[in-house]
Parts: structure tokens; sequence; C-alpha cells
């Protein structure tokens, strides 16, 4: 609506299901209104300049689940809450006004891990990103898999094992060949040949002893940058924001992969980095305020409100998205229930605030959250 004077609009706006590929057109009424611009379609009056909320598709996976708040793509689609019982999927809520909920960027990937609690059922891939960057914020160890609290991550490469090699070179050779080796036992396992199981852990063992495991308990950040193998180990719950891209370099799996046919163990062990993660310890920039990721690609905050009551989104470019943990959080207008997501549009960051209870805090992403937001 570039019309100034105009105060309504009505255009037909043609959109492609995510899941189904099927296009349809839908009758659209802008309107302009004191709170913003909204949108009516399906019965449906959403305003696209107020923060909305998301709701969850949950993604099964061998090793447990995905609770996707922001996905979109074949596999399975989040929402927007256009009211108490209905919505609207979110790529045709994205699609209606690009400039003023995103500024025309796809949004972040938020969402859950959720793995089984015994091993090694709920062991996730080993695996490497091209592109993708992540971080993961631990909310949930489950005590029986980890009665002491302390659960685990499989995350880059043993140093002293790589030291036993006269080359990095010789190192990566010797770790496809014990890959390759474990994914052959796999395979028969797989297809319900009889496999000694001594034979079998023996094999994962040596596979296992090239790389290592940190050791991580509620509330740590693990960052995860492009290159680094990674593992998430059972029974240990986190919240993740990534780049919105989808692709990934399997090295190993401790049960049959059910997407693909073979592993990318050659192709990720070639590229993979073998130097430790730089460890970065808690960025305070302001009391309350921890920086968790500062990406190429996105920037992430940890809110305490135990310290603080309120964080304004007015230093934040694009858009924001925003999951309490632990207690409700008001965005703005909206009220936020824990680990209930929401998007910030474009148009409300200058004037959006949130305001949370002592004893939660909220996680925030977007493309970028300046130093001296507060």
């Amino acid at each position: 609506m570039k019309d100034e004077s105009a105060n309504e609009l009505n255009v037909w706006h043609t959109h492609r299901d995510q899941l189904s590929t099927v296009s349809e057109d839908f009758s659209v009424t802008y309107r302009k209104t004191s709170k913003g611009l909204t949108a009516s379609l399906c019965e449906q009056t959403i305003n696209l300049e107020e923060p909305a909320l998301l709701e969850s598709v949950d993604i099964e996976k061998p090793w447990g689940k995905e609770i996707w708040y922001t996905g979109v793509e074949e596999r399975g689609e989040s929402r927007v809450k256009t009211s108490e019982d209905t919505s609207i999927p979110l790529s045709l809520y994205l699609s209606l006004a690009p400039d003023q909920i995103s500024n025309n960027l796809l949004p972040l990937l938020l969402k859950v891990l959720a793995p089984l609690p015994t091993e090694p059922k709920g062991n996730l891939y080993f695996e490497v990103h091209e592109k993708k960057e992540e971080v993961y914020i631990v909310t949930h160890i489950d005590q029986k898999a980890w009665p002491n609290g302390i659960g685990a991550i499989r995350y880059g490469i043993n140093q002293e094992k790589r030291k036993q090699y006269v080359s990095d070179e010789k190192f990566r050779l010797a770790y496809l060949e014990s890959v390759k080796q474990y994914e052959k036992l796999r395979k028969k396992i797989d297809k319900g040949q009889e496999i000694d199981p001594e034979l079998e852990r023996k094999a994962k063992k040596d596979m296992n002893a090239f790389t290592t495991i940190k050791k991580i308990q509620l509330g740590d950040v693990i960052r995860v940058p492009t290159w680094v193998p990674h593992s998430l180990q059972h029974g240990v719950r986190v919240v993740e924001f990534q780049t919105p891209t989808y692709e990934r370099f399997i090295i190993s799996f401790e049960q049959k992969v059910l997407t693909q046919k073979n592993w990318d163990s050659e192709y990720a062990i070639k590229r993979m980095h073998l130097d430790p993660p730089i460890e970065l310890g808690p960025s305070n920039q302001s009391p309350g305020i921890e920086r968790i990721a500062d990406f190429n690609s996105f920037s992430a905050i940890k809110v305490d409100f135990s310290q603080i009551n309120h964080f304004n989104l007015s230093n934040t470019t694009n858009y924001a998205i925003c999951l309490p943990i632990g207690a409700t959080c008001t965005v703005g207008d909206l009220i936020v229930p824990p680990e209930t997501a929401c998007l910030i549009p474009n148009k409300s960051l200058d004037q959006c605030e949130i305001h949370g209870e002592s004893g939660g805090y909220a996680l925030i992403a977007s493309p970028s959250i300046q130093q001296g937001a507060a």
C-alpha cells in the first residue's frame, strides 16, 4: 500500500504450499489501522506489524524428534497464530508483507532438539555443515540418562589421537578407514544380519577414539561453526538457533539412516576442522544480557529476567525471534508462554520491548543484534 491516501486494498495473492507444493490463490484485504498494517484472508485477520505467536511442528527423527518453530520445507512447516484457535502457514504469513515482516529475509531456524533418553538410540548423527552455523542452549538433561546432571556432546577431534600420526593427512585417512569399517557392520545390521555385538562395540570404540566428548550441563551454550564435527548425545534437550539452511554431511551414525543411502564420510572427513573449536566464555554486554552467538549470519542473546526486567529491540535489524524459558514473557502487547516462540516483525522493532519475570529468561536471535541494545 504505497499510496499514502489509501486505507484499504483488495488483492488476489498466490501462495505455494510447502508440503503439497500446490499453489493456491487467496483473496486478501489489507487495511491501515492505528496499530499497523493488517491482512484479512480465509476469515482470519493478522497484524503484520505486531509480534506474532508461532505454532510449532514436530519432526520425528530416528534419535527422537525436532520441534520446529520457524521451519519451512517439505518435511514440515511451522504456522503463525491468527487467534487462539486459528493459524496460517509461516510461509504464507511471510509472503503477505515481506518488507514489513522480515525485510525480505527467510527467518533463522529456531528449533528444539529432543533426543531419546537411551543410548545409542538417542545419539544424533555425527555430522558437519558447510554453510550452516548453529548455537545450542541446554534446557534439560534427563536424570535417568545422566544421574549426576552432566550430559554430553561429541564435539571435535581427539587432539591426543591426532598427535599419534605423522601428518594430518594420515590422521584423516586413518579416521576414514575406521569409519568405513564401522559403516560396513552397520549396513549388515540394518539389513537384519546377525553381527557379533562385541565386534560392533569394538569397531564403534575404535572409530570414536578419533573424536572427543564434551561434558555439558543445564544452561550451557555450545557454538557449532561450519566444519566442526558434532553429535548431541542421548537425553540432552537443547534449543537451537541456526542458519535457515538444511544441508549436512553425515560422518557416522549409530543406527540406520533413513534419509539417504550412504554416509558422507569421505567428503566430510577431508574437509572437517581438526583444530579445537575456539571456546568463548560468557560475553555480558550489560547486566542480565549475555551474547551467546555472533556468527556471520546471525546474532543471539540471552536475557536474564532475574537481573533485568525488560529489554528493547531498537538496535536489532530486519526481525527478531524470541523464545522464553522458565517463565512467561510479554513482547510488546503479546503474552508469550514459556517455550512458545514469537516472531517480531521488522516494522515493530523500534517500539517493541520484552518484559519478563524473575526466574525466567528469553533467548532472542536476529540477523543482527548490535552491541548496546538494552
